[in-house]
């Protein structure tokens, strides 16, 4: 018994030795990334899963697709998402214009203001869909007809010129687009055709060959037009169901939890500007009047594919389907695997995602794979490659100027901070720091351990001669007004496999003294303004570290004629709001001489000098305008604005003692006390409110006074029982969605000598001269015979439109609706929008 006990312990001992090795001393032998602390969860690591797994899920995937759109929120927002989110695609986005053209539903910013918010709601739409946004800078003159009324502002050749460059320098393997070339939006039918003829023109290097010199012909698969838009009316492209894909809206997204219908939602309710947008699938259901609690499939017809492309399956729910990469560049850009299964099964294992690629990598050459197949498509997989590593280790670059702007001739600071907020160490094997033209090392080899952080400051000059980009508005066309990159590339290396962690930001380059706001903006003045002052409100800033003591003056350049505005001091980067008013016309500024119209204007320069004496620091242009505008005596106007200061300051232009009012004053005040009073356009959508108080308005027209509505979209003016919305005005009016673009077009007075085109200014035809933009939108379609129409006009070849300008008496008072957009006259200084208004809130009053 004795002996059998001792060779138990002797076995006892050696199993026990053998457990530990197998379970302690294995850290030996494994390789040097294995020997890590323990499993840890995403959290632990402050990786946030969704970001993981879409970098794990793009290195399975290097296609391209590219949506064409003519302006911001045109692009099918759904498919990108669907694409990018659910199967990895590479998705970018191409819009014709910056959308500058359109109407603002939250702001005064209108035109070229309104393209860069544009822009930038677009950034944040692009960021939500997962797709990268380009733009071909074509002008957004409003809204056209024909696509032949859009070439005669593009230029077709500029503008075919235009999207070729951008097919050949992203190389989209697949394009769609909501877009035909028959129907809608003048700038949409003008866009389809570019993209067609554009299809096959990126792929001739006889066409543009100019451009060969830094991109290379590309031919695109399959072009996809949408069968019917996105709620609008059915598109011209008709349903072939064997030459088609159908993509499901409502599929759910299993990492976010939301349907990618919804993702979309979101990314397009970032275009604040061209609101109000549905808050949820619901509510978009039901105004779009899709019964069964369901977006329908968004279907695509294939139009254009290339010679020896892959035939389309049958059923395809994605434009890619069918497609296949050649065998060596799959070969050479294949994503590593875990027991056969996709990165993206093992979310919570970062610690062995982490491992298989790091491994991966480590075992490439040169620590990248090399291919001569295509060598675009492998740099967007080895980046694609850099990024799922930098999120697995945890590793981030952040740079941080000091100041909010670039200065020409001023240091800047900059601090490079590369983090490992991971549970491994790396190593940063070189830091580059790039910004306007130079690439200058900053680190080398330096071991960051778990998380730990090593952060480098960096002072460059920006050269004396560097470009501005602000006003960001006056820089739209010359692609200034995004700002200056900076950039910065970290190389890391950890256990054998190197990626980099790139990093860039903008910064505008900006005077040190900015004049950011001046208003008013054109300066009007009229014969009871005449005699006054001129007084501009202005916002300026400092933007330097130091305090300024200097001048502002004002004056005409081209006479040199400034008289001295005002001291200036401003704190280090101190903004300042002030008032500068002038005596500066007429003597100063060079008008033009007086016309039939009494009608004079010219342009006034605000400049920044030093104190003592120099060049001007900054100036700023304002256009200055006289408009012989007169308006009844002892009116008193109260306005609803909507969303600018077009009406205040185009009362105050005209001398008229003007009171703004909120959509509840119109239920408690005493509206007796006023002559006349404004609804702004839109005014019942941006204040929903005013549905309520409409009867009171109807009350003081029926009083005795004037009420002046401005245009409206249909679906915000159109009795509705959905929305409780009754008839807003005293007899029936319904709109329509016709208008007339051409800001040029003629104009008939239907009723000559009517007091509204009388008094207190006689209106001609040359008041409607130099027009901007259009004549009018949303016009009636129908109206109650209580009704007079002044006016008729329309777009050449079509019928005219006669409700531009209805009135109607009711009561002791007098009702006025407007869908000529006067908003754009006023807001421009055009001298004859000023006279007609005049006459409309004039009207009725002695």
């Amino acid at each position: 018994m004795k002996n059998n006990f001792g060779r138990s312990l002797t076995a006892l001992f050696v199993v026990s030795l053998l457990v530990f090795f197998l379970a302690a001393d294995w850290e030996v032998f494994r390789p040097a990334h294995a020997q890590q602390p323990p499993v840890a969860s995403l959290a632990a690591q402050n990786i946030d899963r969704a970001e993981l797994h879409q970098a794990l899920l793009d290195l399975t995937n290097t296609w391209t697709v590219m949506c064409v759109a003519a302006h911001p929120d045109d692009e099918d927002g759904t498919t990108l998402t669907v694409l990018r989110r659910r199967d990895g695609v590479h998705t970018v986005s191409l819009f014709s214009t910056y959308g500058e053209g359109g109407q603002n539903a939250v702001g005064p910013e209108l035109y070229e203001e309104l393209g860069v918010i544009r822009v930038h709601e677009t950034m944040k739409a692009a960021e939500i869909q997962g797709s990268e946004p380009y733009f071909l800078g074509l002008k957004d003159f409003g809204f056209s007809k024909s696509a032949d009324e859009a070439f005669k502002f593009w230029g077709h050749d500029e503008a075919l010129r235009r999207m070729v460059w951008k097919l050949r320098e992203l190389r989209p393997d697949v394009i769609i687009t909501n877009h035909d070339t028959i129907s809608g939006h003048g700038h949409h039918q003008a866009t389809g055709r570019l993209i067609i003829e554009a299809f096959d023109a990126a792929a001739d290097p006889k066409r543009f060959p100019e451009q060969l010199t830094t991109v290379k012909p590309w031919q695109p698969q399959r072009l996809f037009v949408r069968i019917g838009g996105p709620g609008g009316p059915p598109s011209a492209v008709a349903n072939t169901p064997d030459r088609s894909i159908a993509i499901d809206p409502n599929e759910v997204d299993p990492i976010r939890g939301t349907s990618f219908a919804e993702q979309a939602l979101t990314a397009l309710q970032q275009h604040a500007t061209q609101g109000p947008w549905p808050k949820t699938i619901a509510e978009m259901l039901r105004a779009r009047r899709i019964e069964g609690g369901r977006m329908p499939p968004i279907r695509y017809r294939l139009i254009r594919e290339a010679a020896g492309s892959a035939a389309l399956p049958a059923n395809a729910t994605t434009p890619l389907a069918g497609l296949e990469l050649p065998e060596q560049f799959v070969a050479e850009a294949t994503p590593p695997q875990i027991e056969g299964k996709p990165l993206t099964n093992f979310l919570e294992r970062p610690d062995r995602i982490l491992a298989s690629l790091i491994d991966w990598r480590a075992s490439q050459p040169a620590g990248q794979p090399r291919s001569i197949v295509d060598q675009n498509r492998l740099q967007l997989f080895v980046r694609r490659a850099d990024h799922a590593l930098a999120i697995a280790a945890g590793v981030s670059l952040t740079i941080n100027p000091r100041d909010p702007v670039l200065v020409p001739g001023r240091n800047q600071t900059f601090a490079v901070n590369v983090a490992n907020s991971g549970l491994s160490s790396v190593q940063l094997d070189e830091l580059r720091f790039e910004t306007l033209g130079e690439n200058l090392p900053l680190k080398t080899t330096e071991g960051l351990l778990p998380d730990t952080e090593t952060v480098v400051t960096v002072d460059r000059l920006t050269p004396k001669t560097a470009k501005l980009t602000v006003p960001n508005e006056e820089h739209l066309y010359d692609n200034l007004f995004l700002g200056q990159p900076i950039a910065a590339v970290a190389r890391i290396e950890i256990d054998g496999a190197k990626f980099s962690v790139r990093n860039t930001i903008t910064r505008d380059v900006a005077p040190a003294i900015e004049i950011k706001h001046i208003a008013p903006s054109p300066y009007v003045w009229t014969p009871a303004t005449l005699s006054q002052p001129l007084t501009f409100k202005l916002t300026i800033t400092n933007n330097l570290d130091t305090a300024f003591n200097g001048n502002l003056t004002i004056g005409n350049s081209q006479s040199h004629k400034f008289e001295a505005g005002r001291k200036l001091s401003l704190a280090p980067r101190e903004t300042s709001e002030l008032t500068l008013k002038s005596n500066a016309i007429p003597n100063a500024i060079p008008l033009d001489a007086p016309g039939p119209r009494v009608t004079r204007q010219g342009e006034l320069m605000l400049s920044v000098e030093p104190e003592g004496g120099g060049p001007a620091i900054v100036q700023r242009a304002v256009k200055v305008v006289f408009a012989n505008a007169r308006v009844a005596r002892g009116l008193r106007v109260g306005f609803v604005a909507s969303f600018d200061q077009t009406l205040q300051r185009a009362l105050a232009a005209l001398g008229v003692n003007a009171q703004e009012l909120k959509a509840g004053d119109i239920q408690t005040s005493d509206l007796s006390t006023y002559t006349t009073l404004i609804i702004d356009n839109r005014g019942y959508e941006a204040h929903p409110e005013l549905i309520a108080a409409n009867s009171h308005l109807l009350d003081f027209v029926n009083a005795g006074g004037t009420l002046l509505v401005f245009y409206h979209k249909s679906n915000e003016w159109n009795p509705d029982a959905n929305k409780q919305r009754p008839q807003l005005a005293p007899y029936p009016i319904i709109l329509g969605d016709e208008r007339v673009t051409d800001e040029n077009a003629p104009i008939t007075f239907l009723v000559r000598g009517h007091p509204l085109l009388t008094v207190p200014n006689r209106i001609t035809s040359l008041d409607f001269a130099n027009w901007i933009q259009e004549r009018g939108l949303y016009y009636p379609k129908q109206w109650d015979t209580h009704y007079t129409a002044l006016f008729a006009t329309n777009d050449p070849g079509e019928a005219p439109l006669n409700g531009g300008l209805l009135v109607a008496s009711y009561g002791k008072g007098n009702y006025l609706y407007t869908s000529m957009v006067w908003y754009r006259q006023l807001r421009a200084g055009v001298p004859g929008g000023y006279r007609m208004f005049a006459n409309l809130i004039s009207y009725g009053h002695k």
